[in-house]
């Protein structure tokens, strides 16, 4: 299920807050706002095999102004999104 984290030979997935940094990340162009195609390549780096429906949906669920953009205020409902759809554990 994409990218994890090895403890003491155990993998875990990323926590919620790692989940943040990592579509932090793929803010390329630095406006602090996420559009769909960074966070389709967000979710493909977190091993999606449908990264672009999962753009999709994220941004239905976190995209509160209908901006088409997730923006920092919006990153914690992309993250649980992200949560729910299985690619971390509660911290």
């Amino acid at each position: 299920m994409g990218r994890a984290i090895v403890v003491d030979h155990k993998i875990l997935p990323p926590t919620e807050d790692q989940l943040r940094q990592i579509f932090k990340k793929y803010d390329t162009n630095n406006d602090n706002l996420l559009s769909r195609e960074e966070l389709k390549k967000a979710f493909n780096y977190l091993g999606s095999v449908i990264p672009g429906i999962r753009a999709n949906r994220g941004l239905h669920h976190a995209d509160a102004n209908k901006d088409g953009f997730v923006n920092e205020r919006e990153m914690d409902e992309l993250v649980k999104y992200a949560v729910r759809a299985g690619f971390s554990v509660k911290a």
